[in-house]
């Protein structure tokens, strides 16, 4: 069978697209349970008991943790919890209180009483929630709020 010019070109661009996405399947390592730190484990035991993970991705050097109610938790390389959504968990209606820091939970009890944290985020210099109605709210390290996207 011959090809034209076209289809040869067709079908290098599928075994480039193919190549690229094994390379980067290459790049991410996965993990099993016995992989994954303690300290993620020690977590994931105290504030989502009644869960399993479910899989595990370690990722430049993160962790990404699917958790078996579909909570999912993102974690350093130093097993520090970076984010946890429960948007979509099935046990779990929002965010466990004891992670949210008391001036977030504060103000989100006296502007949103109805409202809980279904999603956390943190880093060095800022914090980030959005509640049941998909308002996210952002605070600085300070805790004071930057920006509420609704």
């Amino acid at each position: 069978m011959r090809y034209t010019n076209k289809q040869t070109l067709i079908c290098m661009r599928k075994a480039s697209i193919i190549c690229a996405f094994i390379a980067c399947l290459g790049m991410m390592s996965f993990c099993t349970k016995g992989d994954i730190d303690t300290t993620i484990h020690q977590f994931v035991e105290k504030y989502f008991p009644q869960t399993q993970i479910l899989a595990t991705v370690l990722d430049e050097g993160e962790y990404d943790v699917m958790l078996s109610d579909n909570t999912k938790l993102e974690f350093t390389r130093k097993g520090e919890w970076k984010e946890i959504d429960c948007k979509h968990s099935n046990l779990f209606t929002a965010v466990p209180a004891e992670i949210v820091p008391q001036a977030i939970t504060t103000y989100v009890s006296t502007n949103y009483p109805q409202n809980d944290i279904v999603k956390i985020k943190k880093d060095r210099r800022h914090w980030e929630i959005e509640l049941d109605n998909d308002l996210d709210i952002e605070f600085d390290k300070n805790f004071n709020v930057v920006e509420i996207d609704m």
